[in-house]
């Protein structure tokens, strides 16, 4: 169990659950960063009302021809926006799969925290509603 001098990083956990105190629990650390990125990619620009340039245009993707030209659109759209809101996030490659037919993409995000030298990597599908 990591002390509390270990937590470099702390946010909210993105599922908003309670910790054994009734509290909202915290994500740390490596966590807390990806949980950061998929509130970036999950949230749609407009969406939040005091911040309405917050999050990524992903959604609105979705319906469009996915070729290899928006892939490169969307790959580039996931970098910009990552390294625009969360600071402390240097992304080193994104790949994108598209599944026309689900309306749906899958991406892979390789990164690094600025000042450590390890590659981490997210994960997620974004889908249409």
């Amino acid at each position: 169990m990591a002390v509390a001098s270990d937590i470099i990083y702390s946010d909210l956990d993105h599922r908003l659950i309670k910790d054994g105190l009734g509290n909202l629990k915290l994500s740390t650390n490596i966590a807390a960063i990806m949980s950061s990125i998929d509130n970036i990619l999950r949230t749609s620009k407009g969406e939040r009302v005091m911040l309405p340039s917050f999050a990524s245009k992903l959604r609105s993707m979705l319906f469009g021809s996915m070729d290899a030209t928006l892939m490169k659109f969307i790959s580039r759209e996931v970098k910009e926006v990552i390294e625009a809101w969360d600071p402390r996030v240097q992304v080193v490659e994104v790949s994108v799969a598209a599944d026309p037919d689900a309306s749906t993409f899958s991406l892979s995000v390789n990164f690094i925290v600025k000042g450590q030298g390890n590659i981490f990597q997210y994960q997620t599908s974004i889908k249409g509603n």
